[in-house]
């Protein structure tokens, strides 16, 4: 029989489209664990900017007035839900369409809003203090969701909850540091350039910064080049921690050489994971409508619909009508809250997918690789002593570490 030469059996299309594998990245925002851990964050973040509000609350600068009314809310105050089609595809911001970038303005609004020149000091410290609090909430929990991301990802293995604090707890302050390095070096920046600011002050001064003025064009160059970096690379920050163990000079070494050596490849899978994030919230939205519908439809049967609108909507203060009627609203409004959660969870999902790929395209490093303390502990050499007779051998191990 003549041999079959040539012929293309099969397609391996995650290896002709390497994007394809981002549609796992709903897969894993979908998961409870990661659900739960994305609404308890946003929670801590609310309850941190109202006391920050109330810290501040007696600024009379009517501009800081605004920002602590932007943020004096609950995640089940203003539920946000996906965009039907027609929405989406009407000539709409991009901004107000996108969870992926709906949940990235979120995060990094208040670190933006610092930089504008016009700002005060008091709005300063309040935008400061706001989002020192958030980023420190987020690198604990953004960095559980995206550990819990890496292992189903790289592995397909759910980690138990003892396994996901024992690794993102050590590491909470390299997730909360990582992104601060730019921000840090951006500052000192700054400030050298304040220097140049009083040479202003006077003719000779402004002569002298005439001439010299291309070194500020240069620090400019750099803040701007650490800006632009930490601006699109911060997620990958925390993806690199948890896949690698690293620690924020590691995670910050790694962002930063994917984005500028990978900006297109990097800004295809970003507006994928964009489009394949709208799909997931989408069916998100549309699912938790039919639940509250269909509980709606069940109990009306019972009540009337004019009866349960009646009782859902009481507002008697002080009675068990009232109570029962804000409970109603309450566990309806945390229903919804989940479809915001799932912005934040599909955020850090997607982000270490990309962070995978990435790592795949410019190391060439295969997509099962993950670091895990337990593996590093069972292939490590065992704790050596000095002998008797001044030779290194192999320590006694401690009763609780054998197996």
């Amino acid at each position: 029989m003549a041999e079959d030469r040539g012929t293309l059996r099969a397609i391996s299309w995650f290896e002709v489209f390497p994007g394809l594998r981002l549609f796992s990245a709903l897969r894993l925002a979908l998961r409870f664990r990661a659900l739960l851990l994305a609404a308890a964050a946003l929670v801590l973040v609310s309850a941190g900017w109202h006391a920050t509000g109330w810290l501040f609350s007696d600024s009379s600068n009517e501009v800081l007035r605004q920002h602590i009314a932007a943020n004096d809310s609950w995640p089940w105050d203003d539920p946000i839900v996906a965009p039907s089609l027609g929405e989406l595809l009407s000539p709409a911001d991009w901004r107000e369409q996108s969870p992926l970038l709906i949940a990235w303005q979120q995060m990094t609004a208040p670190f933006s809003a610092m930089f504008d020149p016009g700002i005060t000091f008091t709005q300063f410290a309040y935008l400061l203090t706001g989002s020192l609090w958030s980023l420190l909430v987020w690198a604990l929990f953004g960095g559980a969701i995206s550990r819990q991301a890496a292992m189903m990802f790289s592995r397909q293995e759910n980690v138990s909850w003892k396994q996901l604090i024992r690794f993102v707890v050590p590491r909470w302050p390299a997730y909360f540091v990582a992104p601060l390095f730019p921000i840090g070096g951006v500052f000192l920046m700054a400030a050298s350039l304040a220097l140049v600011g009083l040479l202003l002050r006077s003719g000779a001064g402004l002569l002298v910064a005439g001439i010299f003025w291309w070194l500020v064009l240069f620090v400019g160059f750099l803040m701007a080049f650490l800006l632009l970096g930490l601006f699109f690379g911060w997620p990958l920050m925390w993806g690199t921690i948890s896949a690698e163990g690293t620690d924020s000079f590691g995670a910050l070494s790694h962002s930063y050489s994917y984005v500028y050596q990978r900006p297109l490849q990097y800004l295809l899978y970003a507006t994928s994971a964009a489009v394949i994030g709208w799909l997931g919230w989408y069916l998100v939205s549309l699912f938790t409508l039919w639940i509250i519908d269909l509980s709606d439809w069940g109990v009306s049967w019972g009540s009337t619909a004019v009866g349960l609108r009646e009782a859902v909507t009481a507002s008697e203060s002080g009675t068990m009508a009232g109570y029962g009627a804000q409970l109603i609203r309450f566990w309806t409004s945390c229903l919804f809250m989940l479809v915001t959660a799932f912005l934040i969870s599909y955020l850090w999902s997607a982000t270490t997918v990309i962070y995978f790929l990435l790592r795949r395209l410019v190391d060439g490093v295969e997509l099962d690789e993950v670091f895990t303390p337990e593996e590093r502990a069972l292939h490590s050499l065992p704790p050596l002593k000095t002998g008797a007779d001044g030779v290194s051998e192999p320590a006694d191990e401690p009763e609780g570490a054998r197996q």
